[in-house]
């Protein structure tokens, strides 16, 4: 059987061509992957990178926002590639920390594969409701079998401005009319917390990102490349054993001590 072609594929224009070996060369650990890079503009960029592939394309303005065409577009412009599986990911906060399996080992048979965003119950249009609100900026795709569900996401996102991203639509799609082609992949393959002591509102802090194979947020990019190479899998630290029975109140000063530690510890 001849072996399947696989690309990470990123959408950029302007300073953020010229950045790619910030963040998108990582992927060329993986030897499995082709690296593919879509540039929408008049001209590539002049820094162009060893192991890179580069397209020029021509600007969209029907796309309303420069963001919104990188967006929207990156989903059809996988199209043209002679690939059987893409991994697409932002053009300059992703950064692949350690080398990830092949993507259809990691889709098992699914058309789109993606994590839960760190908030993931949202009401959304169609469905009404979804405790699985996935992340657009690292999704992966079957490229043959998912060609209406994209097709579908942009022809939505399309018709009506809504908002500058496009994750909304991605998951009001998805989630109503495909999610039997949907693979929710461990949050270790879009791992979106900062890294103490940065804090944001509204995001998790962590300590490390050992175990984490994508790491996903801008804020904390330079302080994760300082950790590389991560270890590939986290330690998970034993439990001290009770050793003897507890009474109702020592259970109920646990159950307190233990949720007060998450709250307010660094995790």
């Amino acid at each position: 059987m001849k072996p399947s072609r696989q690309a990470v594929v990123t959408v950029a224009s302007g300073q953020h061509a010229e950045i790619l070996d910030r963040t998108f060369t990582s992927f060329g650990q993986n030897p499995f992957l082709e690296l593919h890079a879509f540039i929408l503009g008049e001209r590539l960029p002049q820094r162009q990178l060893p192991g890179i592939v580069y397209h020029l394309c021509e600007p969209d303005p029907t796309y309303q926002h420069f963001l919104r065409e990188i967006y929207y577009r990156r989903f059809a412009l996988i199209d043209e590639l002679e690939c059987d599986y893409a991994l697409i990911v932002d053009n300059h906060d992703v950064l692949c920390l350690q080398p990830i399996p092949e993507l259809p080992a990691l889709l098992r048979g699914a058309a789109v594969g993606a994590c839960v965003e760190h908030a993931g119950g949202k009401y959304i249009a169609g469905q009404g409701y979804t405790s699985s609100y996935v992340n657009a900026g690292v999704t992966f795709w079957n490229i043959q079998a998912s060609r209406r569900i994209r097709a579908d996401i942009v022809a939505r996102g399309r018709a009506r401005f809504r908002s500058i991203e496009d994750q909304l639509t991605l998951n009001e799609v998805v989630h109503t009319r495909y999610y039997d082609d949907l693979i929710l992949l461990p949050c270790q393959y879009n791992y979106r917390p900062c890294l103490a002591p940065t804090r944001v509102r509204g995001w998790p802090t962590v300590t490390h990102l050992d175990g984490v194979r994508i790491y996903h947020n801008v804020y904390s990019l330079d302080a994760a490349r300082k950790l590389i190479p991560v270890a590939a899998r986290a330690a998970l630290e034993t439990l001290p054993p009770d050793g003897q029975a507890l009474t109702p109140l020592q259970r109920f000063k646990r159950r307190v001590q233990h949720r007060l530690f998450y709250r307010h510890q660094v995790r």
